[in-house]
């Protein structure tokens, strides 16, 4: 009869991510692995596969995180150019709260995607998904005349996304960034 699981799995891959966020991949050692888990070195292989498994799940899962609070924060806003003015300043206040990790995923682009191809790829379509909503939510604001029909909607895209991976970073170092925020937003 296989061993039942005894432990809330939910629960230590939120621990995980938050120790890769933390700590980054590299930085992170399976002894890291066993003190924020509980678990031991079998347990994790048994249920994760090895820490390459384990740091893949946990960017699925911060990524799901933050596509939800995407989502929630578009679906919220009353206009599209509301939309995205509220995530930006949504990310200014987390940060004035304390959050000063940055972004996990700007991270590991930092730090693997030159190394890791499949990472790279993964962190590539995200970019594409992110750049994606802020283009369609730029092209709505145009059609109601919120954003000047005259800026490209994938260009400004790609840049309130470049903005948004250097605001997170930068929070790390720099927890006022609201007159940098403003800046970002004037664009638009």
């Amino acid at each position: 009869m296989p061993k039942s699981v005894l432990f809330n799995r939910d629960q230590v891959l939120e621990n995980v991510t938050d120790l890769f966020w933390r700590k980054g991949y590299n930085g992170t050692s399976m002894q890291d692995l066993v003190d924020v888990t509980g678990l031991n070195r079998s347990s994790i292989y048994n249920t994760f596969g090895d820490k390459f498994q384990l740091f893949e799940e946990s960017l699925r899962h911060y990524q799901t995180i933050q596509n939800d609070r995407l989502r929630e924060t578009f679906s919220k806003a009353k206009s599209p150019k509301e939309a995205i003015i509220s995530l930006f300043h949504g990310i200014s206040d987390d940060i004035k709260e304390g959050d000063q990790k940055g972004c996990m995923l700007t991270s590991c682009t930092s730090e693997l995607s030159a190394e890791l191809p499949m990472i790279r790829d993964f962190l590539v379509e995200n970019k594409d998904r992110v750049v994606a909503s802020f283009a369609a939510l730029i092209e709505g604001a145009q059609q109601l005349g919120e954003i000047s029909p005259m800026k490209d909607p994938n260009t400004l895209a790609l840049y309130l996304f470049s903005s948004l991976q250097g605001i997170r970073v930068t929070s790390m170092l720099e927890p006022d960034l609201e007159a940098v925020t403003a800046e970002v937003l004037s664009i638009l």
